[in-house]
């Protein structure tokens, strides 16, 4: 990992460069790493199943940011954005039933 210093171009730029380099901040440096390279990375079944309900809470996120009906009536929380207030109330809703239903199957 190469540390960037005194290069006006890239300090403290973030982000990728194609698949070569990647950009970090970490600790207010700039770094420049390798791209990662993930192909060889395998998922339990329990990551694939959050990925999976983290996609549908996004795109129930995204559909009533897009909707200006929805928006406008949609409860916000402190100064959260509406996106990220939809996001959170879809993880709390999922939680909630995945609580019943095994509180169901222990009865």
């Amino acid at each position: 990992m190469a540390e960037v210093k005194d290069n006006y171009i890239v300090q403290g730029s973030s982000g990728r460069i194609g698949k070569l380099v990647v950009n970090k901040i970490i600790n207010g440096k700039t770094f420049i790493t390798k791209y990662p390279d993930r192909s060889k990375v395998n998922y339990t079944k329990e990551q694939i199943e959050f990925r999976e309900i983290f996609a549908k809470a996004a795109k129930f996120a995204s559909e009533i940011v897009s909707d200006p009906a929805k928006k406008s009536t949609y409860p916000r929380q402190g100064r959260k954005s509406i996106y990220h207030c939809a996001l959170s109330d879809y993880m709390t809703e999922y939680k909630r039933k995945k609580a019943e239903d095994l509180s169901d199957d222990a009865e």
